[in-house]
């Protein structure tokens, strides 16, 4: 596991498992981690920062490596770090994933317990559709 910037290999990844791309740059707005097998990029994911809360985005998996527990590994690291930062609480938001989040002890909320600052964020108001599950878990 390691940081990683935003680049074109993130940017693959993130749209062979269409995932959205639009406001994504290289300019430390979004912290992402990523998994690679040799030297090939395989899973990926990020924190977008947002003061005391972050929004978890770009969990991506490569088709052939989906199975083994990566995805668990990627949340849990960042969940960690998001710790370690000092955030109070992570949020997301998914139109295929809540069930595999469940598992891992996100809740499902309502879009209007979302904080102030996760909704300004291009990608609750605007990038994924309102029918788009949103779902948080306090960090201790």
């Amino acid at each position: 596991m390691e940081k990683i910037a935003y680049s074109q290999e993130v940017r693959d990844l993130l749209v062979a498992c269409d995932l959205p791309v639009a406001d994504l740059r290289d300019d430390g707005g979004v912290c992402f981690f990523g998994l690679r097998h040799q030297s090939d990029l395989v899973g990926v994911i990020g924190v977008e920062v947002c003061g005391d809360y972050g929004l978890l985005r770009s969990l991506a998996i490569s088709a052939t490596h989906r199975g083994n527990g990566l995805g668990q590994k990627l949340v849990a690291f960042s969940e960690e770090w998001a710790t370690c930062s000092g955030l109070k609480a992570l949020y997301l938001l998914t139109n295929t994933a809540d069930n595999f989040f469940k598992r891992l002890g996100y809740e499902v909320l309502t879009r209007s317990e979302a904080p102030n600052v996760i909704t300004e964020t291009q990608q609750f108001s605007g990038l994924c559709p309102d029918s788009s599950i949103f779902m948080g878990k306090g960090l201790v």
